[in-house]
């Protein structure tokens, strides 16, 4: 689905003052390549938003574990080791893969090269309420998108024990209220025009 559809100021912190939500809302709506997704603070931290690779992910296909870059979706408080729990806490992230990969899929699954190309701008634009687009830089070695309708749930006992992991950023303030914006869309959409009885 396409973002232009809706209006970024419906979504954003009731907390902010008018003059940040219009501004906050301009950035998200004017999203380009010099917008700045990433900080390098809160390396010790696991937040919403992060960027971690060689995390597990499981593979549905081959059922096998595998190594991936992914996208922490779980709010930051409930992952926290600080708060207490009766039950144990999961992590929920996406996966992300590179753009050029998700590109070459379309291009084998017979997509017009038109189509192909309309399709990447949208992504890069920040168009497409199923994916985050991810550009290069601090730690992402090429762009990527996080998969935001094949996210995963793992306990987070197993995502902190596993070694291989390393953090590579964490979404800056806009970065992480685009993906706000994102997941409010993707996951509970408000206005989807269902009169539910």
């Amino acid at each position: 689905m396409n973002i232009d559809r809706f209006d970024y100021k419906d979504f954003l912190p009731y907390y902010l003052t008018e003059e940040q939500r219009i501004g906050l809302a301009g950035a998200l709506k004017d999203f380009s390549d010099k917008t700045n997704l990433y900080t390098s603070g809160f390396a010790g931290e696991v937040l919403q938003g992060d960027l971690w690779g060689k995390s597990p992910l499981m593979d549905f296909d081959s059922r096998e574990i595998k190594s991936a870059r992914i996208l922490v979706i779980s709010n930051s408080c409930d992952i926290s080791p600080d708060n207490k729990r009766e039950l144990p806490v999961y992590i929920t992230y996406a996966p992300v893969i590179g753009l050029a990969m998700y590109a070459a899929a379309l291009k084998k699954s017979g997509i017009d090269a038109a189509v192909i190309k309309a399709k990447l701008q949208a992504i890069r634009e920040q168009k497409i309420t199923s994916m985050l687009f991810l550009p290069i830089g601090h730690g992402m070695d090429e762009e990527g998108v996080a998969l935001l309708d094949r996210t995963t749930s793992i306990p987070y006992k197993a995502f902190n024990g596993h070694a291989e992991k390393s953090k590579l950023t964490s979404l800056s303030q806009v970065g992480h209220y685009l993906l706000s914006f994102k997941l409010s869309i993707h996951f509970c959409r408000m206005h989807e025009a269902i009169a539910r009885g």
